[in-house]
């Protein structure tokens, strides 16, 4: 059984965030379910209505009943109130493409319609909620669906039937942060989205028992990446010219002392006053973001999530912004009565979180995403 897991988003939101009672997923009309009489012919009168409207006449080719009974809903909830939700979601990498920005518009619009229809049907008398969800859709394809979704919502509106269109920041913000800021320790072994993010945040903390601030979390994108990461001056052969000069050797960024031997000869205290001084810090650098010592380290831990390791180049590369990268990163790599911090130890070329903060700056870090995006 192929397994979507954007519904599992999507019916873990409708549990836990709506808060329906009966989720299922997968929906679809039976052809021995007998429909009332009176409903049957209501659907029939909107279905005409919808081959007549001037905007949709090209959304249905099948008559009445085949269009009914082909009706597909990804998750179906019904909460405490006997409002139905019905739910589509789609989710294409680069957007989402059904074709031309015409068939992908009529494939959402036909989406909703056919399901309006046999909710009339299969669930008269109860208030319906249609709802059509997308984490990416890419500009003219959100433009033309959005100006078709205002004339369903004008035209087909009403107290028993309503229109929701969430994509993009919307489905982030309200599909994607809501369930997880509602399912703190609730990991059903059913809700495969859930149970995704428990395994992405399973090594953020290894030796610490959960808390409710080892939530899961997801990488940053859209605004905060526009704002904090520089995009760089390119050069002719494509790549991107850093403020890391060429003759600049790593072993300036290196400790001049083996990590381990330093901690374990802390004679005057350096390393535990070290941790203070991060602790201390840290937390006042993610809400600055714009600071240079902010940058560097909110851009390496934004790598970080999408690599298993990162070399100095590639940060160099994403702080071409920074002024004097070098002298903050060596800031922020050695101990110094006058430092940013310590935060990182280079081991060769990469470039990693100093291990006696590693834990608190990972804490700090899913804190200031969920702030991020709670804004």
């Amino acid at each position: 059984m192929k397994i979507d897991i954007g519904e599992s988003l999507v019916n873990s939101y409708l549990r836990h965030v709506v808060g329906c009672h009966i989720v299922q997923a997968g929906w679809k009309p039976s052809v021995n379910w007998p429909v009332e009489g009176a409903m049957n012919e209501k659907a029939k009168r909107e279905f005409d209505r919808i081959q007549r409207h001037r905007a949709f006449t090209e959304i249905f080719k099948t008559p009445f009943e085949p269009t009914v009974l082909q009706t597909e809903i990804d998750v179906l909830g019904l909460d405490q109130e006997n409002t139905v939700y019905a739910a589509n979601v789609t989710f294409h990498e680069y957007g989402i493409n059904f074709g031309s920005k015409t068939d992908t518009r009529n494939r959402v619009i036909k989406n909703l319609l056919r399901a309006y229809l046999a909710l009339i049907c299969y669930f008269p008398g109860q208030k319906h909620v249609l709802m059509y969800c997308s984490p990416k859709v890419t500009g003219p394809t959100e433009d033309v669906i959005r100006n078709y979704f205002k004339i369903l919502k004008e035209d087909f509106t009403s107290e028993q039937a309503e229109f929701i269109y969430l994509s993009n920041e919307d489905f982030r913000d309200q599909v994607l942060m809501g369930t997880l800021d509602c399912t703190h320790d609730q990991f059903d072994t059913s809700e495969l989205f859930l149970r995704s993010f428990k395994l992405l945040t399973a090594y953020t903390s290894e030796n610490e028992e959960p808390s409710e601030s080892s939530e899961p979390h997801s990488g940053l994108e859209g605004k905060q990446r526009e704002k904090d990461q520089g995009k760089g001056d390119r050069q002719p052969d494509g790549g991107v010219e850093t403020n890391l000069p060429d003759n600049t050797s790593l072993d300036f960024f290196r400790e001049p002392v083996a990590e381990k031997e330093f901690v374990h000869g802390d004679e005057n205290g350096k390393v535990k006053s070290e941790i203070e001084k991060v602790k201390n810090r840290v937390p006042k650098w993610f809400k600055r973001s714009g600071q240079n010592n902010s940058k560097i380290l909110i851009r390496f831990l934004t790598i970080l999530e999408k690599s298993e390791t990162v070399n100095l180049q590639q940060l160099a590369d994403a702080c071409v912004d920074v002024k004097n990268f070098m002298g903050n990163f060596a800031q922020m790599n050695n101990i110094a009565d006058k430092n940013h911090g310590k935060v990182f130890a280079v081991t060769g070329d990469v470039v990693n979180l100093w291990e006696p903060v590693k834990d608190f700056i990972i804490q700090e870090y899913i804190e200031f995403k969920k702030s991020y995006y709670s804004e």
